[in-house]
């Protein structure tokens, strides 16, 4: 018989279930499976693997599985207690049992779903107690496994009976797990707990338990990196064992015990990436720029307000940093309006002083306009420029000259100043605003603008996201951090609302109160146009509607279609009070400031997110009247919300970051995805303790190896993570 023609894709059924009418085929077929599988290797493609041909290895490659280790790295979701055989007489209604019996009585029918034929296939399986009716559609192959007498394992949730065969058997279930196997230990689907993987079209559970647990024995080409130190201190299992356990848990303690050691090692090899980078900075040379307290305290004393404690001390940490002659890496976090500018700003007076240029990093040519008009008005006009795409070719040129010749200036741009004829061989120190909307090799350009090879700038970025503690500890493991936990004083926390649509009458006439009071206020929509496809209002229906409320009132449309001179225009004419009320996109989610604006409508804001929608509030609040945030969901079911509901709970912009990454993860929360995020499977960024003890132990590795050299296993495993690029 020619087996290999037996295993062509065309052939391929689900999982290690096979089509054959012969059952010693079907043995003769698994023993020449197991030989080819035997002549693979970790690095095998996955067309080299049995039963995965073109379709479905680019069905794989959607979950990331390209080679046969892919598989063994590919850890399930979630798991199903299916270890409990429960007999018949037993089972309850509503819950996921196993039951192991044997074949009464099996029939099967042709049927038709809309223009598919449809194979119903029905068994009665009995033990000593009863008997289980069960159904199951479409899988032909079955109708030549399921002979009567035979005994298997079903899994899957119980329902009660209530088709003509109820006197016969009490209890049903429809499409369960099936398991043939019936020694212990020799279970894959059933009888035991089952892994449940991500699944996508053409991939199924039941095929990617069958493929992992027949490549289990590519396992001992997987050298074991953890130092046996290591190990013992902290009870870590061997990762043989570790990824076994993981697949086919043999017990729930020993599944605990298995994610232990690969949550471990998942977040050992970000802080040690993030530790070795770190120490590669401190080697690098930056200029030191020396302190004057003369100038600081005549900088302080200009200033209109007074500084908070943390703005304070952010300074004082920052300000240190650039004396060294080590560049600064660190992090400035802040909530909306604790005053990230006013402490950046310190830092450029000094760096402009001691004659040096100042690179300002901006997401949005809103925010550059805004912020580069502040800076001048504390710095002077001559020691300011804005470098935006919106400026005509000579005024650019005129900026990048300044550049050139290493004038101290700040520049203040947006992706302006990475193009690649911007040179700035004076560069001391580089800021970047929102450091989460730029990628890792924008942030690189922006340093790289220097162009002294033996020169590093000092590097400042900037964040109005919040970063919860667990991320600090590992993406900006090599950062240095200074927070702003408060805001300025005599501000008042906005109280904030979800107004369903049959309230928000309600909402628009306190509006009206707050303008007639001479206010201001935002309204946001969620679209520039309107969807037929979504059913939620657009920014220009609803300056329409709103002008139509207010007819006393100018109304101010700003959106992302408009020109570099439109946005500003209308800013400057909503920040000067001469529009009373900005209807707008999620363009003003930074850089607008407007103390006087106190009340925001945010329509469809459950079309955004939670980091987001807080941004946005940020907005209002900035001064010392109590303002408003009315969040308006499209319909009454969407008001029922859970992102929603903790922003009425919350200012606090701490406590909104950790839920928003509970909500949506870190790489989309932060954008981080590009800093090893992608190789988190099994850890979790809440899981603090283990964070911490994964950073001590990388810490103390590095200080007894700082190369690697005596760990060559572990020094492979992070460069072929591409997580460093040196070890000097």
């Amino acid at each position: 018989m020619n087996f290999e023609r037996l295993i062509t894709p065309r052939r391929q059924v689900r999982g290690d279930c096979f089509s054959y009418k012969d059952k010693h085929t079907w043995r003769r077929l698994t023993d020449y499976s197991y030989s080819i599988y035997m002549q693979l290797k970790l690095s095998s493609p996955v067309t080299e693997v049995p039963r995965v041909g073109p379709a479905k290895a680019k069905s794989l490659k959607r979950l990331g599985i390209t080679h046969a280790r892919d598989f063994l790295y590919t850890f399930p979701r979630r798991y199903d207690d299916f270890s409990r055989v429960t007999p018949v007489a037993q089972l309850r209604a509503g819950e996921k049992m196993t039951v192991k019996g044997k074949i009464k009585k099996t029939t099967s029918n042709w049927g038709f779903r809309g223009r598919q034929r449809l194979l119903r296939i029905f068994v009665d399986l009995a033990d000593d107690t009863g008997t289980l009716a069960i159904t199951w559609y479409n899988l032909r192959f079955l109708t030549k496994q399921l002979w009567q007498g035979r005994e298997l394992f079903v899994a899957g949730t119980v329902e009660e009976n209530t088709g003509k065969g109820a006197k016969l058997a009490k209890f049903r279930m429809r499409s369960p797990a099936i398991e043939f196997a019936l020694k212990p230990g020799e279970q894959t689907h059933a009888a035991r707990i089952t892994p449940v993987y991500p699944e996508t079209q053409g991939i199924t559970s039941r095929f990617l338990r069958y493929q992992v647990k027949t490549l289990l024995p590519l396992l001992s080409a997987i050298p074991e990196y953890l130092p046996a130190p290591i190990r013992q201190r902290n009870r870590l299992i061997e990762i043989h064992t570790a990824i076994r356990e993981s697949h086919f848990p043999s017990s729930s303690d020993s599944l605990k015990t298995a994610q232990r050691r690969l949550r471990f090692d998942e977040l050992f090899f970000l802080q040690l990436a993030a530790l070795v980078r770190r120490r590669h900075r401190l080697k690098q040379q930056a200029r030191a720029i020396k302190r004057d307290a003369v100038l600081e305290d005549n900088f302080t004393s200009s200033l209109p307000f007074e500084l908070t404690q943390a703005q304070q001390v952010a300074t004082t940490e920052i300000l240190d940093d650039l004396t060294k002659t080590a560049p600064m890496n660190r992090l400035l976090q802040g909530d909306v309006g604790s005053g990230k500018s006013v402490v950046a700003l310190a830092a450029i007076h000094l760096t402009l002083s001691a004659g040096h240029t100042v690179l300002y990093l901006a997401p949005t040519e809103v925010l550059a306009r805004q912020q580069a008009a502040d800076f001048a008005a504390q710095l002077g006009q001559q020691r300011v420029a804005l470098l935006i795409g919106a400026l005509s070719k000579a005024d650019k040129n005129k900026i990048k000259q300044r550049l050139a010749s290493g004038e101290a200036i700040c520049v203040v741009g947006t992706h302006a100043l990475l193009q690649g004829d911007v040179s700035a061989p004076n560069t001391a120190f580089v800021i970047v605003d929102e450091q989460h909307r730029f990628g890792v090799a924008q942030r690189s350009a922006a340093l790289g603008r220097s162009a002294s090879k033996n020169i590093t700038p000092h590097l400042l970025s900037m964040t109005a996201t919040p970063i919860p503690r667990t991320l600090s500890l590992t993406v900006y493991g090599d950062l240095d951090i200074s927070i702003l936990n408060e805001l300025p004083p005599g501000r008042k926390a906005t109280q904030t609302k979800i107004v369903p649509p049959s309230q928000h009458d309600s909402a628009v006439i306190h509006i009206l109160e707050q303008l007639h009071a001479g206010r201001q206020a935002y309204v946001i929509a969620p679209l520039i146009e309107q969807s037929q496809k979504l059913q939620v209002k657009s920014a220009k229906e609803t300056a329409v509607e709103m002008t139509k409320l207010f007819p006393d009132i100018a109304v101010g449309l700003l959106h992302g279609q408009l020109t570099s001179e439109e946005k500003a225009g209308l800013i400057n004419n909503f920040a000067a009070g001469a529009i009373q009320l900005l209807v707008a996109t999620s363009v003003v989610e930074v850089g607008i400031n407007v103390p006087n604006a106190t009340v925001m409508i945010i329509e469809g804001a459950e079309r955004f997110g939670l980091a987001q929608l807080h941004q946005f509030r940020g907005r209002i609040g900035r001064g010392e009247v109590q303002s408003h945030c009315y969040l308006f969901p499209t319909t009454d079911k969407d008001a029922v919300n859970k992102r929603l509901q903790i922003l009425t709970e919350t200012t606090d912009g701490f406590k909104i970051a950790e839920e928003d990454l509970k909500l949506r993860g870190p790489g989309e929360a932060y954008g981080v995805a590009q800093s090893g995020f992608g190789d988190l499977k099994i850890a979790s960024l809440l899981d603090y303790a283990m964070i911490k003890l994964a950073r001590t132990e990388a810490d103390q590795l590095l200080a007894d190896d700082p190369t690697l050299d005596q760990h060559p296993i572990l020094k492979g495993k992070v460069e072929q993570k591409n997580l460093v690029t040196h070890f000097e």
